[in-house]
């Protein structure tokens, strides 16, 4: 993870200043990780200003990220779209404006989290979070087995 953050950093400079410190709960020492939510208000914002080089070459490391078969660098990458998916639902362009973006592997997790979103809207908070969580990891042990 801390290398993916390092390359992610490094492709997006302006993200740099961003990286959150490792909690001290962490029980192995971990470099800064990017949060979720900044990195999609970045993508959703490099969207807004017409770069579609810059949101397809995230897009584009997302679905690195998916296919390896880290478990916290798939969830990085869950919590980045469910967060991309939240920002954009709160702007006149949507959330479909990004499918164009997706690879095969996050155009799965999106349509998971879509799905997951529509059909627990009537649900508690935690009832969905769990539902994601479950999705998720076993789409995650489901690609590590290559299945």
């Amino acid at each position: 993870m801390q290398q993916a953050m390092s390359h992610l950093g490094h492709q997006f400079p302006e993200l740099e200043d961003r990286r959150a410190e490792p909690s001290a709960l962490c029980e192995k020492p971990r470099g800064p990780i990017i949060d979720v939510h900044d990195f999609a208000r970045f993508v959703a914002n490099q969207f807004a200003q017409g770069n579609d080089k810059r949101v397809q070459a995230a897009f584009d490391k997302m679905e690195e990220l998916l296919q390896g078969c880290e478990t916290e660098g798939r969830d990085w990458v869950c919590g980045f779209l469910e967060a991309l998916q939240d920002i954009a639902c709160w702007r006149a362009s949507g959330d479909e404006v990004f499918v164009r973006f997706l690879g095969p592997a996050t155009r799965r997790t999106w349509t998971a989290l879509d799905a997951i979103r529509t059909d627990l809207a009537d649900c508690s908070i935690l009832e969905a979070e769990v539902m994601m969580w479950r999705v998720v990891h076993h789409q995650a042990r489901t690609a590590c087995a290559g299945g």
